[in-house]
C-alpha cells in the first residue's frame, strides 16, 4: 500500500500539490503545450530549470516508492534526470534512450534499466518507478512492464536534508537536467 505524498500538474506558474500534503516546489520553468495541446506542461530547457521540492516528514519517510510522471523528452546527450530524492531514489532516462531507475539503503545504490533505445523522443509517454519493502524494482512505459529486477535491500531512505525532491535535475547541481516537458509527476511513499 502507498500514500500519495506529491502530485503536481503544471497548468499554474508555480507548481501546486493536489496531494494534500503541501509539497509545491519552486521553479522557473514556463509552460508549454501538454498532451491535449493546451498550456499544461511544465518546459524544462535542459540548462538550468528544475523544479525543488523541501524537505517534509512525507518526503523524508523511508520505505517503498512508486514515482509516475508524463512526459515528453526532446533529446538525448546525456542522463536525463526525470526526479531524484536526495540520497533516497533516482529515476531518469540514460543517453542511449533507456529508461533507468535506482534506490539508496545503507550507503548503497543499487538499479535496474530497461533496454536501450526504448524511450522515444518528441512523444508523450508515461513512465513509472515503483520500488517495494521486499526488493522488487518495475519500471513500465505506457503501462507495459519494461524491466524488473530484484534487490534485497529494505525499506530506501527517506529523501534527505537539505535537498529533498529535484524534478528535472540532479538535486545539488546542474547536472542530469531535463530537456523536454512534463505535465503530471506523482510520487507515492509506503504506507
Amino acid at each position: 500500500m502507498f500514500d500519495l505524498v506529491l502530485h503536481h500538474r503544471y497548468v499554474n506558474v508555480e507548481p501546486h500539490d493536489l496531494s494534500g500534503n503541501s509539497n509545491c516546489g519552486y521553479g522557473t520553468v514556463s509552460r508549454g503545450p501538454g498532451t491535449e495541446g493546451a498550456q499544461t506542461a511544465a518546459v524544462f530547457d535542459g540548462v538550468g530549470d528544475r523544479i525543488y521540492v523541501p524537505p517534509s516528514p512525507s518526503l523524508t519517510r523511508p520505505g517503498g516508492i512508486r514515482v509516475d510522471l508524463v512526459v515528453n523528452l526532446e533529446a538525448f546527450e546525456q542522463r536525463r534526470t526525470l526526479i531524484e530524492g536526495y540520497l533516497s531514489f533516482a529515476f531518469g532516462v540514460e543517453e542511449d534512450g533507456s529508461l533507468g531507475a535506482s534506490v539508496y539503503r545503507n550507503l548503497e545504490w543499487a538499479g535496474v534499466q530497461s533496454i536501450p533505445g526504448l524511450v522515444p523522443l518528441n512523444t508523450w509517454v508515461h513512465v513509472s518507478f515503483v520500488y517495494t519493502d521486499d526488493g522488487v524494482m518495475t519500471l513500465t512505459l505506457d503501462g507495459t512492464v519494461v524491466a524488473e529486477r530484484y534487490w534485497r535491500m529494505g525499506r530506501a531512505d527517506g529523501a534527505g536534508w537539505p535537498f529533498g525532491v529535484s524534478i528535472g535535475a540532479w538535486p545539488d547541481g546542474d547536472k542530469r537536467l531535463w530537456k523536454g516537458r512534463m505535465e503530471e509527476v506523482m510520487f507515492w511513499r509506503a504506507a
